[in-house]
């Protein structure tokens, strides 16, 4: 990805150091143009096909503290409806070096929501963008932080440790995850474990375990999820696996399926099964996804399917 504008913050530099945030900094535009067409089909609501301008701009920089520690900052801008800019994420991060990063902001940089769904995939998981609650713990997924959260992650013995906090509620949703890449040439092995406020008197458990290998051009994983709720016969569980196959350089394809078991006997297990394809030249990546999802959120006969064909431009 190439800047298309940098802005030295090297005149600054005497001020900042006197105040001692930083030292001498940059700042570094870059983003993503995107066209999609996505036609989604569905047993309960009306069909719909639309076209969507999903661009990105990405604002990022960096600076050096007196005592060695780096500040960087990311924020993410995109169109709104009504065509004004809207913030979509933003974080700061202090790297300590041996000591860890600590974070701050809307992303998954720390935490239970960095190994969410860690299934390889050629564009987009197979749950996605189908249903209310896709890529939520209601739907098995493991990513109960939302809005600003506190993170902190650490690698030691070949180990990545990190753990979040955010609060909703009055009542904080904490998470930790351990990864493990290349336990064996290849191998990438990890789990985590979260507290989820669902209110300010309910608290949920999550639990996830994945693990996942590269041979050459082919990736495989499988990856297990528990939501074990306060309220009886509510737990959820998740079971994902899929493949990616690089026919080269350029062009990849992959499948998914993600199966979610509710304990709730009067709702239907939902399956939801995802093609994708991707091929890059440049900057440029066309991408082709695929997904249906059927007995949508535990609702028998509720069965939904999307394509989404994505034109995207990096600069």
């Amino acid at each position: 990805m190439t800047d298309i504008k940098k802005i030295g913050l090297t005149a600054l530099a005497g001020s900042l150091a006197a105040t001692a945030y930083a030292q001498a900094g940059e700042l570094s535009v870059s983003g993503t143009a995107r066209i999609e067409y996505q036609s989604t089909q569905d047993t309960v609501t009306t069909n719909s096909d639309s076209f969507a301008d999903n661009s990105t701009l990405v604002f990022s920089g960096s600076g050096e503290l007196d005592n060695g520690f780096v500040v960087s900052y990311m924020q993410a801008v995109t169109p709104g409806t009504s065509g004004d800019l809207k913030i979509t994420s933003e974080s700061t991060a202090v790297d300590m070096g041996d000591m860890g990063v600590l974070s701050m902001g809307q992303l998954n940089v720390a935490g239970i929501g960095t190994i969410q769904d860690m299934v390889p995939n050629a564009g987009e998981q197979p749950w996605d963008d189908l249903s209310t609650n896709h890529g939520t713990p209601e739907q098995g997924v493991a990513s109960p932080h939302s809005g600003d959260r506190l993170g902190y992650s650490v690698s030691a013995a070949g180990a990545t440790i990190s753990a979040a906090i955010n609060y909703e509620f009055n009542s904080p949703t904490t998470s930790l995850a351990v990864q493990v890449p290349n336990l064996i040439e290849g191998l990438n092995i990890g789990a985590g474990m979260a507290t989820d406020a669902e209110s300010a008197t309910v608290e949920n458990d999550i639990d996830t375990y994945f693990a996942t290998y590269t041979m050459g051009s082919v990736s495989v994983g499988i990856q297990n999820t528990k939501v074990d709720k306060v309220a009886a016969t509510s737990d959820i569980e998740r079971d994902s696996y899929g493949v990616t196959f690089a026919v080269n350089d350029n062009f990849s394809i992959g499948y998914g399926v993600s199966e979610v078991d509710f304990a709730d006997t009067t709702l239907s297990d939902e399956e939801s099964t995802g093609i994708q394809a991707s091929y890059t030249t440049g900057g440029m990546t066309i991408g082709l996804v695929n997904n249906v999802k059927d007995n949508a959120e535990g609702t028998a006969a509720s069965d939904m399917e999307m394509t989404e064909l994505k034109l995207t431009f990096a600069f």
